[in-house]
């Protein structure tokens, strides 16, 4: 079982929270890095299946098959001139005079056929064959070439430049074929379906002429490439001349997309890298700032070389962290002098009625006193016992004070209602003082503990009655200083503090009252001072603006609850 301590799981299992935090970042940028590499096959896989440029080029195909259809069946089915080899194409009307001429029934002229193609067609991104009615081949682009784009080319400083290829290059080489054949491996398993077995090529001439209609086949060649073919007869007159074959690899049209999809890859790697460099830098401006703090919290805790410790001032969260780390260990360091000065005022308020009770103790363990004088010793004992039971009662509640004050529940306050309770407390007081309450117009709200408000004013007016004659009276007034703030001031009609120890009152163990100092210990204003102070507020002792009540007078400012 995973135990749990002030909100810390301390439970084995892995968390990424349990890792340094320079290893969380960087495996925050791994994880971005790896949804971004997913994202970017997506990419690929919807740039691929949505490329147009198959159908593109499929209907450029058909333009161009018609284009050629319709030329030869124009231009090139022609009569020529029997026996005559010189008699053909241009220079056919110079043998009309002939008289021996005699023309052949009309045909697919060769020369007319090839120079066509050539002109319009060579070099292009289609391949063209055409095939007489006789399936004699009479053009086939791939057998054709242009001697005037012939270049020497030196192997030797071929090898050289494909040598000198930078990483970039062989980078980009290797991604573009890889893309290729994630490309082709996408485009057959689409058209799976629509691919037909491979026949020999004359098959498709033969059924061209058999059929005399258009037809388009898509056709695997090996396990590498698939082809578009377009077979088109020539017609004229409702007589077949010969065929028309066009294809083109389907599965070779890669490279724009992959140009598009190289750039996309470089932009992402470039990403990649400025993100975690960038992540370096951040975590190390984070790890180090909190690594010090780690160091200082172990000097303070230490207690070496205090007087040395710097903290890091920054103005971001690490800054006010570091802000609150330094105010905790003032806090501490202060807490730890208040525990040490309250130890030697316990200790010395302790000790003298310990010291007065041996005295009396060894008093009369002798036996030379008089009886009236051992009476009189122990009631000095009793008054003692009292004055210790008295302090060591105020010392717990000391104590607690803090403890109960972090743990009990705050509460709305109506402040009017809260003060109608503390005459009743009051009501029987040994003195007969009158407490008498002048309350607000409006209903004023605080947000606080009310026990331990209902403490403050027991505290401060037992001190009143310690002080007040009897039948004299204690005003409590309640009145607004701003939109924030509350006043409460309590007067009595005593004989008054004097202004020099208007402080010193709230100091623990402090008391006036020697005539009466073993029912009060000297705690009763500091704790009301600790119980407003946790409340965000002020006591202090102020000088009386009452003519009426001319002893003294205590303010408590108080912040009011705010309207949400």
């Amino acid at each position: 079982m995973a135990l749990v301590t002030l909100g810390v799981n301390k439970s084995s299992k892995f968390a990424l929270n349990n890792l340094p935090l320079s290893i969380q970042i960087l495996s925050i940028n791994f994880f971005i890095t790896f949804i971004g590499f997913f994202f970017l096959i997506l990419f690929n896989y919807f740039l691929i299946k949505n490329d147009e440029s198959i159908e593109r080029k499929r209907i450029i195909a058909n333009q161009n098959l018609n284009n050629i259809q319709n030329f030869l069946e124009k231009n090139s089915i022609i009569r020529v001139p029997l026996f005559n080899d010189n008699c053909t194409g241009e220079n056919i009307d110079t043998c009309k005079d002939d008289i021996n001429f005699e023309l052949s029934d009309p045909v697919l002229e060769p020369k007319i056929t090839q120079e066509f193609i050539l002109n319009n067609y060579f070099n292009s991104e289609f391949n063209i064959k055409i095939y007489n009615d006789d399936w004699i081949k009479l053009v086939d682009t791939l057998d054709l070439y242009d001697l005037s784009v012939v270049q020497e080319i030196d192997l030797k400083e071929k090898d050289l430049n494909i040598n000198n290829l930078n990483i970039f290059d062989n980078f980009s080489q290797e991604y573009l074929r890889f893309f290729s054949n994630y490309y082709n491996y996408l485009i057959k398993r689409e058209l799976q379906n629509l691919i037909t077995k491979e026949k020999a090529e004359i098959s498709y001439v033969k059924e061209t002429i058999k059929n005399q209609v258009i037809k388009a086949y898509i056709i695997k060649d090996g396990e590498e490439y698939i082809y578009q073919y377009f077979t088109a007869p020539i017609i004229n007159n409702d007589k077949i001349y010969g065929v028309i074959i066009l294809n083109y690899p389907i599965t070779n049209q890669a490279s724009n997309l992959g140009f598009i999809s190289l750039n996309i890859l470089i932009f992402y790697i470039l990403f990649v890298l400025i993100m975690v460099l960038l992540s370096l830098i951040f975590s190390q401006s984070l790890v180090s700032p909190i690594k010090k703090l780690s160091r200082l919290t172990i000097l303070e805790r230490e207690r070496v070389n205090r007087n040395q410790i710097i903290y890091p001032e920054r103005k971001d969260e690490i800054g006010v962290l570091s802000k609150e780390i330094q105010n905790m260990s003032q806090g501490l360091k202060a807490q730890i002098i208040q525990l040490e000065k309250f130890s030697a005022d316990v200790s010395h308020e302790l000790k003298n009625p310990l010291t007065s009770l041996q005295s009396a103790m060894e008093l009369i363990d002798k036996n030379n006193i008089s009886q009236e004088n051992k009476k009189l010793l122990i009631q000095n004992i009793q008054n003692d016992l009292k004055r210790m039971n008295q302090l060591i009662t105020d010392i717990s509640k000391f104590t607690r004070l803090k403890a109960e004050i972090e743990l009990e529940k705050n509460e709305y306050i109506n402040l009017n209602c809260f003060l109608d309770e503390i005459p009743i407390i009051f009501s029987n007081n040994t003195k007969d003082v009158e407490l008498i309450l002048e309350k607000h117009k409006e209903n004023l709200e605080i947000v606080a503990n009310k026990n331990k408000l209902i403490q403050v004013f027991i505290n401060l007016i037992e001190n009143s009655l310690s002080l007040s004659s009897k039948k004299s009276k204690i005003l409590i007034r309640l009145s607004k200083i701003d939109n924030s703030k509350v006043a409460i001031k309590v007067y009595d009609q005593g004989r008054g503090v004097d202004s020099k120890d208007s402080e010193k009152i709230f100091e623990r163990f402090y008391s006036d009252r020697q005539e009466n100092i073993k029912n009060h210990s000297g705690l009763g204003l500091s704790i009301a001072r600790e119980i407003i102070t946790y409340m965000n507020g002020q006591l202090v002792l102020d000088k009386s603006d009452n003519s009426k009540y001319s002893g003294a007078c205590f303010l408590i400012i108080l912040p009011v609850k705010q309207s949400t």
